[in-house]
């Protein structure tokens, strides 16, 4: 798979953005459709494909759940396990944020940050 020079240099210059966030553990930017965009994950860790396309799953489930419900578009969607939170956020109409967030941080701190960084993605599509 190639992408634009200009998109693969944007990718990668977020996930750093990302990555810089006290507490991310692993993160990746994903399409809607479950392609990784951009990606982190340390080595020995988690299938990076998998886990990309299973956020997506749950993403648009959730878009579902609200569409039946009459509420809007969900923007994030947090699990929350006993060693770690992922948090999958809408940027853009195309375009998540991943990411496993280590349980020994303020999360409201993280997701806020997340929501920042996802705002600008958004705006820059």
């Amino acid at each position: 798979m190639s992408f634009h020079p200009f998109v693969e240099e944007s990718a990668y210059r977020r996930i750093d953005e990302i990555r810089s966030v006290v507490g991310v553990a692993a993160c990746a930017l994903v399409s809607s459709e479950g392609i990784i965009l951009g990606k982190y994950f340390p080595e020995g860790g988690l299938s990076s494909s998998l886990f990309a396309a299973m956020c997506a799953t749950v993403i648009a489930s959730a878009e579902a759940a609200c569409g039946s419900a009459n509420i809007e578009r969900p923007s994030m969607v947090t699990i929350t396990a006993a060693n770690a939170t992922i948090l999958i956020l809408s940027a853009g109409e195309a375009t998540l944020i991943t990411a496993v967030i280590d349980k020994s941080v303020d999360l409201p701190r993280v997701q806020r940050q997340l929501s920042d960084i996802a705002v600008r993605i958004g705006e820059e599509a």
